[in-house]
Formats: C-alpha cells, structure tokens, sequence
C-alpha cells in the first residue's frame, strides 16, 4: 500500500470508530434520559435518590463534553449549559 492510501484507510477507520462511539453516546443519553422506576424505587429505598440523581446528572454532562469534543465544538451549547434531565422531580 503507497503512503497516502493507508492515511485514507486510517482516517476512514477513525471516522467509523468515532461515528459508532457517537452513536453509543446518543443511545447512553437517551437512556440517562429515561425514567427508570425500578432503579429509582430502589434509590427511595435505599435514601440514595438526590445522589442517585446528582450521579445522573454528572454522566450526562460527561457524555455531552465527550459528545461536544468528538464532534470539535467549543463549550456548551446554550441550551446545554441550562438542561438539567431531572427537573421532572
């Protein structure tokens, strides 16, 4: 293979992996997103449910800045900088 073809191949390989690693991103969010009753139910139980939420909170933020560097942004969006995915409670 000549020089300028493998950096083709590597950089269609990396636009793949980061493609499938945004694809895990957006399902991870949609997934944070849901309300999971059981989980939650636990929580109450346990007396873990603001920590339980703040963690949520925390893996979402994570997800988005990854999300953001991936795709080469700069800082938060402004509708990120305000989202708070448990403000359903």
């Amino acid at each position: 293979m000549t020089p300028g073809l493998l950096t083709a191949v590597d950089s269609q390989t990396a636009a793949r992996l980061h493609g499938a690693t945004l694809d895990a991103i957006q399902l991870m969010l949609r997934d944070l997103h849901t309300r999971h009753d059981e989980i939650r139910h636990r929580a109450a139980f346990r007396g873990c449910t603001k920590e339980l939420l703040e963690v949520q909170q925390e893996l979402v933020d994570y997800l988005l800045a990854k999300k953001r560097h991936l795709l080469g942004v700069e800082g938060p969006s402004p509708n990120e900088a305000v989202r708070n995915y448990n403000s359903f409670l």
